[in-house]
């Protein structure tokens, strides 16, 4: 019996100091602003920047900000900066991106921009904002080569201004303008049910069991259906999402948040 319970107490101690070392330190701070590899590693244990972060980094290619999950202000002008992540970040006030040479930003689990979202990002070919449900003003402006914005879950943007974002598909901004003004049960029961085809779709994309390879573009628009009319925004989502997964791929984005699960979040 005495060996079965220090055994039992054993397993127990092992358990907590296992739990307790998992456990990453966490920091709150006021202010923050990345000019240097340095000045991003001082970040690794911030959870919460209470008012701005601003990232000026030049000569580096791509970041990421491991556990930041609230900020005030996030502000990104850098250049030769072209990949972003915030695995963790959940909430932001105001966020700015914008220049010229940024491909890749990476928000998995951002849900609520309580007032600004504002993109003017050049080079920026798609724009995946899984988890985003609420947003104050919705700004995308000047996004020349931006062809689709996945945002499955949005339902409220107080404000919306698309201007001189040639390349956008309609049918994606249709959804982007349809969030702006109360959705019928129908229509709410539609985008349920093909959330749950892309779920899947994404599922089946991750496992490689897909018997074809995504779709190559041919150069030629296809924005239109057979009619002549806008095609449906989940009828593209396919599509798009398979192209979206060639431009991320490289970077490794994609398997790195593998870490973070869930990666396809149930709707």
């Amino acid at each position: 019996m005495l060996h079965v319970k220090t055994l039992s107490l054993l397993v127990s101690f092992t358990a907590t100091l296992a739990i307790a070392t998992a456990e990453k330190p966490c920091r709150s701070i006021e202010y923050a602003r990345i000019e240097n590899t340095r000045d991003l590693s001082r970040l690794a244990d911030v959870c919460e920047i209470t008012h701005s972060l601003a990232v000026f980094l030049d000569g580096e290619r791509e970041i990421t900000v491991p556990q930041l999950k609230r900020v005030g202000i996030i502000n990104i002008e850098s250049r030769g900066l072209e990949a972003v992540a915030f695995p963790a970040l959940e909430q932001v006030r105001d966020l700015y991106l914008t220049g010229t040479d940024l491909k890749v930003v990476e928000l998995p689990r951002l849900r609520y921009v309580s007032s600004r979202l504002v993109i003017q990002e050049k080079n920026l070919q798609f724009l995946n904002l899984p988890e985003l449900q609420q947003v104050g003003r919705f700004i995308l402006n000047g996004c020349q080569n931006l062809e689709f914005v996945f945002a499955d879950r949005l339902r409220e943007v107080g404000s919306l201004r698309m201007d001189n974002n040639p390349a956008l598909n309609p049918a994606s901004s249709e959804n982007l303008r349809k969030v702006t003004r109360i959705m019928t049960e129908e229509e709410l029961a539609f985008i349920k049910n093909a959330q749950e085809e892309m779920r899947l779709f994404k599922r089946r994309l991750m496992d490689n069991t897909l018997n074809q390879p995504p779709i190559r573009p041919t150069g030629h628009e296809t924005h239109f259906d057979s009619f002549g009319l806008i095609k449906n925004y989940y009828d593209w989502y396919p599509y798009e999402y398979s192209r979206y997964w060639d431009v991320i791929g490289p970077w490794g984005y994609t398997f790195f948040y593998t870490s973070f699960p869930p990666f396809f979040y149930p709707y």
